[in-house]
């Protein structure tokens, strides 16, 4: 009964802490532990990861005082700093951090029962913890899971990493040399035949592993310094949040509707998710990642834009076709701009929206002020993507054409030839560059486009046919 007690005072203390949504380590213990080891993360779940690989693993008190400073009151072994990595520390607030370590058979636990405070053994995990799979922990421990459950080393969440079981049945590829600007970065591509994202090392044709995903996937996004991939898949309901450094599948989000488009603001700390089958817009807190709220909207959202300078939204409605804007902060005004036919793609700039429309090979500007189309251009046959560089916009077709129009003076400038066959489909910014990837869904290649040159300055292999691919900015180990 005295068990029950101190595990019900620990709940109620993480629910009123928001800890059941998003773990938050206390201030002071925050602050102390990156002061004394810089660099180290701590996911959203509470899970601490240092830079050389240690994992720590928080427990809440069953009772505190929450005036307390983040004073070291007991480490084991005894006399230790965070810094020189003890299996357990124990702050003045009754807040402690378990090491996690390997037993002889490899597999993973904490230090052994007799070396942990009683006042820890009394205390509980974060209850969204993603407890690492196969996990031992001595019996008189077992209190501190609360609600959670141990998953089996077999779990899914530790399966969502694989090797590419294909590779031996590909061609084998000479090793890219990557440009400068892209050496040391990782890209994640998804195809049609596959429900895998294949993570690719861009001096690689080859995926070095891939993300099983229960379903194709509908969009993947690197967040939180490429530490986490979102992914959603095809009639899932679930946003999936992939951990790159842990190799698991860390959470999930769901949005009780399927998510199929996603923006991020320019700063990466919010994410806005537009729904197949629903008329709203789902914002999602990236530190967190919990979802904020849900914006009812007019329509059902599709071609989802986000205009980094004036963070306003805008989408095409699916089912009638017309084109909307949607401030993002309060009060959200939703205004309907037009109606246009099959766009295939949806740019929002200086109070203006521009359309790219297929089946006429036209570009389209619309003021959002006047509600109406002030300028429209022909452009090479199906135009599919565009993608603003200063004051320029570039327009891909899927004829390997390249076109460069200028926003301030609407005037198409050039065009330029991509390749002499294929399929181009979307263009991709390089960070901190003038770089550009342009895909090919019709052969195993992508380009290297250069805008400052106005040529493509690489053209690199690849043994995928790419659907969809997006840049990390760190190399994948």
């Amino acid at each position: 009964m005295k068990l029950k007690k101190i595990l019900a005072f620990a709940l109620v203390y993480l629910l009123t802490t928001g800890a059941s949504f998003a773990t938050k380590l206390p201030e002071p213990v925050e602050k102390y532990i990156k002061k004394e080891i810089p660099n180290t993360r701590v996911r959203f779940d509470g899970l601490i990861t240092t830079p050389n690989g240690t994992n720590y693993i928080p427990v809440f008190p069953a009772a505190t005082n929450r005036a307390a400073t983040a004073v070291v009151k007991e480490t084991y072994p005894a006399g230790k700093k965070f810094s020189q990595y003890p299996e357990v520390i124990l702050f003045d607030n009754n807040f402690a951090l378990l090491k996690l370590i390997k037993n002889k058979q490899g597999r993973l636990t904490v230090t052994a029962s007799k070396n942990i405070p009683p006042v820890v053994k009394a205390g509980v995990l974060p209850q969204d913890l993603l407890v690492p799979p196969g996990l031992i922990l001595p019996d008189d421990m077992k209190i501190v899971l609360g609600n959670l459950k141990i998953p089996l080393i077999s779990s899914p969440v530790n399966n969502f990493f694989q090797q590419d079981s294909n590779a031996k049945l590909k061609p084998v590829y000479k090793k890219i040399t990557p440009l400068p600007a892209l050496k040391n970065k990782t890209l994640l591509i998804t195809t049609l035949e596959s429900p895998n994202v294949n993570v690719v090392p861009t001096d690689s044709a080859e995926p070095k592993f891939v993300l099983k995903v229960n379903g194709l996937p509908r969009f993947v996004e690197p967040v939180s310094n490429d530490n986490y991939i979102m992914v959603a898949a095809s009639g899932k309901t679930f946003i999936d949040i992939a951990d790159i450094n842990q190799s698991v599948l860390a959470k999930k989000i769901d949005l009780s509707a399927v998510p199929s488009e996603i923006v991020l603001t320019p700063d990466k700390n919010t994410a806005y998710v537009a729904a197949a089958n629903e008329e709203a817009i789902f914002v999602i807190d990236i530190h967190s990642m919990s979802l904020l709220e849900k914006i009812k909207i007019a329509g059902y959202p599709k071609h989802l834009y986000l205009d980094a300078k004036s963070g306003m939204l805008g989408y095409i409605d699916k089912t009638s076709g017309d084109v909307y804007t949607l401030t993002t902060s309060m009060p959200y005004i939703n205004k309907r701009i037009a109606k246009v036919g099959n766009v295939s793609k949806l740019l929002v700039s200086d109070n203006k929206v521009y359309l790219l429309s297929r089946t006429e090979s036209k570009l389209s500007v619309y003021d959002i002020e006047l509600q109406e189309m002030i300028f429209d251009v022909d452009t090479v046959v199906k135009p599919i993507d565009m993608m603003q560089f200063n004051n320029k916009l570039y327009i891909l077709s899927g004829t390997n054409k390249l076109q460069i129009f200028n926003m301030d003076d609407f005037l198409m400038e050039a065009t330029i030839t991509i390749a002499d066959k294929g399929f181009t489909k979307d263009m991709i910014k390089v960070p901190d560059s003038n770089l550009v990837l342009i895909t090919n869904i019709a052969g195993n290649n992508y380009y290297v486009f250069d805008v400052s040159k106005n040529q493509v300055v690489q053209t690199v292999p690849i043994s995928l046919n790419i659907n969809e691919l997006k840049i990390m900015n760190v190399s994948v180990k």
